[in-house]
């Protein structure tokens, strides 16, 4: 056995004593010495050589489970996955059928003609009328990512933010609730949301937020809910929209792209 070999493998041993009891005394190993071949060294080896197939069966065994739960040998945990059920077939079949016309949807923000587009490639396919933030406190430009759709949303005045100071928060469906029906998130406090001040749109009259007409909010709530994947139906959605004392937070599972420029 070549030196470097057998000083790989004394090693192995050395630590498997650490954990193991063995009837041999132990002798400290110097980092980067060749072993010698003392006696009680290659017993040693051989010991917890033949019981390494043991420790081997015995690890694949056993499944070790989180919490409290008891281990239980490995061939009860392996059931045969279970097959979908009729429900959840029939929810993959709509979010896939919703998400494949517009895979490719993306937000662009243009701040200048106070106008949001929704655009697939290099076709505009909807284009809404917005308000932006004002010279005190305008809308950040930016790249990002549309995560979150909030239907009926709470408003809590954000922190560090001078114009909030004295405000109150707004529950769900409160007139004077500023987000609207709804609200569109990519970069709180900053968002897409709905307003019933109409004639604020099209101008510079926000605290940075982009707002839009509470109908076109609703709008835009649908086409991202089914783009991003979490849509199960005109049902499902008319129901959490007529529900305005309940906020309701849909994570999206394939963000949508948005661009804010000047």
């Amino acid at each position: 056995m070549k030196a470097e070999d057998y000083a790989h493998e004394s090693a192995l041993a050395w630590r498997l004593q650490s954990v193991l009891p063995c009837p041999w005394p132990r002798q400290p190993l110097q980092s980067g010495a060749v072993v010698p071949r003392k006696e009680n060294e290659v017993r040693s080896l051989a010991f917890y050589a033949a019981i390494l197939p043991l420790m081997a069966t015995a690890a694949c065994e056993v499944t070790v489970k989180q919490g409290n739960e008891s281990a239980e040998p490995a061939n009860n945990a392996a059931a045969a996955p279970q097959p979908p059920s009729p429900e959840e077939l029939a929810r993959t079949r709509i979010r896939d059928e919703a998400r494949q016309p517009l895979q490719d949807l993306r937000f662009l923000v243009d701040i200048s003609d106070r106008k949001l587009r929704l655009m697939q490639g290099d076709r505009v396919t909807a284009e809404h009328d917005v308000a932006v933030g004002s010279a005190e406190w305008p809308t950040p430009t930016g790249n990002w990512r549309i995560h979150r759709v909030d239907l009926n949303p709470e408003w809590i005045p954000p922190t560090n933010e001078e114009w909030a100071e004295e405000r109150e928060p707004k529950a769900p469906g409160d007139p004077d609730n500023p987000m609207g029906k709804a609200r569109l998130v990519y970069r709180m406090p900053n968002t897409i949301h709905g307003t019933s001040d109409l004639d604020s749109l099209g101008k510079a009259s926000s605290h940075g937020s982009i707002r839009v007409a509470n109908e076109v909010v609703l709008q835009l709530a649908e086409t991202l809910l089914k783009a991003g994947g979490a849509w199960e139906g005109p049902q499902w959605f008319g129901q959490m929209i007529q529900n305005r004392t309940r906020e309701y937070q849909i994570e999206l599972e394939n963000p949508v792209p948005i661009r804010v420029q000047e």
